[in-house]
C-alpha cells in the first residue's frame, strides 16, 4: 500500500468518526444492500473499492465481485472486514506498519 493511499484511508476513518460524533455532516448518503457485508464494511469505513481492496491486499475486481454477489469472500477476509469495522484505527495502524516494513 503506498503512502498517499494510506493517508487517504486514515483521513476516511477520521471523517467517519467525526460524522458518528455529530461533529461533521455526511457529504452524501448511500443506500447499502443490508445483505452484502462487504459493501457494508467498506462504506462504514468510508473507503472506495480501490482503497478497501488495498487494505485487504486483494485485487479491486475481487472486491467488486464480492459486492455484486458474483463471489463470496473467503473466511479470512470476512474476519478482517469485521475487525476493521470494529477497530478501524488499529487495523490502519497495522497496515501502516506493513507499508513501512515493505518499503525497507
Amino acid at each position: 500500500m503506498d503512502t498517499e493511499l494510506f493517508n487517504e484511508l486514515k483521513d476516511s476513518i477520521r471523517q467517519m468518526k467525526a460524522i458518528e460524533k455529530g461533529e461533521l455532516a455526511p457529504t452524501r448518503v448511500r443506500v447499502i444492500n443490508p445483505e452484502n457485508e462487504v459493501a457494508q464494511a467498506r462504506m462504514q469505513l468510508g473507503m472506495t473499492q480501490e482503497a478497501f481492496a488495498k487494505l485487504l491486499d486483494t485485487p479491486v475486481g475481487t472486491v467488486r465481485g464480492w459486492e455484486q454477489g458474483r463471489r463470496q469472500p473467503p473466511p479470512s477476509a470476512k474476519v478482517l472486514m469485521r475487525v476493521a469495522t470494529k477497530y478501524p484505527e488499529q487495523v490502519l495502524e497495522c497496515a501502516e506498519d506493513a507499508v513501512t516494513y515493505n518499503s525497507k
